[in-house]
């Protein structure tokens, strides 16, 4: 788990490079436009509050970090009047199946009008990367897993398909 953790810091920092990114003007790799992807999460949520729950997260971008040899890609949106941040992490740069360990794994971000709440997956879940493009193309892929909230360990199982736009590795 303390390794995990650490990856959040990661998760973070990438996170902020991504939303720098996503906000510049310009350009030196700019999108094709015969290859445009549709950056979102389309999961469905059971536990923790939900049923069956359809689930389209937006604003999908994935980048790779040198230093941790690790991607990491970020979702976001609202669902009915929470707003969730799905993470999802592997210490990888190429498509293929990875275990969640303290290396792979996926956490969630949710906020509501009753405070803040963390959900780690870190030990029964995989994730599979069918498409790992080059910058400006996609990361695709689905993830199938049970994710353990912090302080109440209430659980959340999810499962669905993920494509996100790469963006510039970081060193």
């Amino acid at each position: 788990m303390k390794s995990f953790k650490n990856i959040i810091s990661v998760f973070v920092l990438v996170i902020t490079i991504m939303f720098f990114y996503a906000c510049s003007k310009d350009s030196s790799n700019p999108v094709d436009p015969n290859n445009v992807t549709n950056p979102t999460a389309s999961l469905t949520f059971n536990g923790s509050g939900y049923t069956n729950k359809a689930v389209t997260l937006g604003n999908g971008l994935g980048g790779y970090s040198i230093p941790d040899t690790m991607t990491v890609l970020q979702f976001s949106g609202k669902v009915d009047n929470d707003s969730l941040y799905l993470g999802i992490i592997f210490k990888a740069n190429h498509t293929g199946t990875f275990n969640w360990n303290d290396d792979n794994g996926a956490i969630i971000f949710k906020t509501t009008s009753t405070g803040n709440f963390i959900y780690y997956g870190i030990s029964q879940g995989t994730t599979t990367v069918s498409s790992y493009g080059g910058v400006n193309g996609k990361i695709e892929g689905t993830i199938s897993g049970k994710l353990i909230e912090q302080s109440s360990l209430a659980e959340l199982n999810i499962s669905g398909s993920f494509s996100a736009l790469r963006i510039p590795d970081t060193d």
